[in-house]
Formats: C-alpha cells, sequence, structure tokens
C-alpha cells in the first residue's frame, strides 16, 4: 500500500481514466502523436512513483497533467534536433503523420482562423485557455499544472479571451475566416 493507502493497481485504474486528456495535452506540448505516447508513458510512471502526493484524489486529472508538465520540461532541457526535410534548399519541418482517428478528428475540429488565433497566444495563455476551454479543468486545477496563482491563471484567461477575439477579428475583416 502506498502512504495514502491506495493501492499501485487501484491508482494506476484511475490514472488510466484521465489517459484520453493526457494524450491530448502531450499533443498539443509536443506537436507530435509519437512523443505525446513517450511524455504520456513517462507521465504515468512518474506518477505511479509518486502516488503518494495525491492530496485530492477527486484532483486527480489536474495532479496529472501537472506532472506531465514537468515531466515535459524537465525533457526539453537537452533539445534533440527534429527531422527536417530539405525541399528546394530550404530546410521544412516535416508534420509527423498521424494514424489516430481521434487526433485526426479533433485537427479538423479548429478552423485555420481558430488555430491561427489560438498558435499567436503566448504558450502560457495558449495552454490556460487549452485546459480551461478542451479539458474543462477548474482555475484551481490549472493553477496547480501550470504552477502559479489562481489569480495568474484568471488573468492568463482573460488576456488569452480578448487576444483570441482580436485575432478572429482582424482575420473576418480581412476576409480570411
Amino acid at each position: 500500500m502506498s502512504p495514502v493507502g491506495v493501492s499501485p493497481r487501484s491508482f494506476i485504474e484511475r490514472a488510466l481514466e484521465h489517459l484520453p486528456a493526457l494524450r491530448r495535452v502531450g499533443r498539443r506540448l509536443t506537436g507530435s502523436s509519437a512523443e505525446a505516447d513517450d511524455l504520456v508513458q513517462e507521465t504515468v510512471a512518474r506518477a505511479l512513483e509518486r502516488r503518494g502526493e495525491v492530496r485530492e484524489p477527486e484532483r486527480l486529472k489536474g495532479w496529472l497533467l501537472a506532472v506531465q508538465r514537468t515531466v515535459y520540461l524537465n525533457s526539453r532541457r537537452g533539445l534533440r534536433p527534429r527531422l527536417e526535410v530539405l525541399e528546394g534548399g530550404l530546410g521544412k519541418e516535416v508534420a509527423e503523420p498521424c494514424a489516430d482517428l481521434e487526433a485526426e478528428l479533433h485537427a479538423r475540429s479548429l478552423s485555420a482562423g481558430m488555430q491561427k488565433a489560438l498558435d499567436s497566444l503566448a504558450p502560457d495563455w495558449r495552454d490556460a485557455l487549452w485546459l480551461r476551454e478542451v479539458e474543462e479543468l477548474s482555475y484551481e486545477e490549472i493553477a496547480q499544472v501550470q504552477g502559479c496563482p489562481v489569480g495568474t491563471v484568471r488573468s492568463r484567461l482573460a488576456r488569452a479571451r480578448l487576444a483570441m477575439l482580436e485575432v478572429l477579428e482582424k482575420e473576418k475583416a480581412h476576409g480570411s475566416l
């Protein structure tokens, strides 16, 4: 038994319920299904090791996403080179092929304008907005994932929403939407 009286098996069963969210956020962080799968695997392994640190079992999803963010940031300290294909003398990064139907459907669900607006946001704003609107985390859970106060989350969300509106309005004015 762990320090909080949860066996490794029951912890894994509860953690696996949040696997789809871990994969979605992993793909957002890494930009690659393969890297996201590796990140999720490392996250679950790290979470299992640290399961005794869970204080509020009903907020396991937020805790797991916080672990995932830490694993991701630690992995980026020694960045690896990315695959590039030379085309006409110019390097061009290649998007990994996706054999994941859920990922393909999700990618298609955002219009080009919406994706452009989302991509234009500062990473912390974009992540906060994604965690709130797509993953439906509470402000407190987002604060836990991002390692910041709840007030900072509120500020990031407000700024992200305003910036998204500005980009979308400009796109609409130019007839791009």
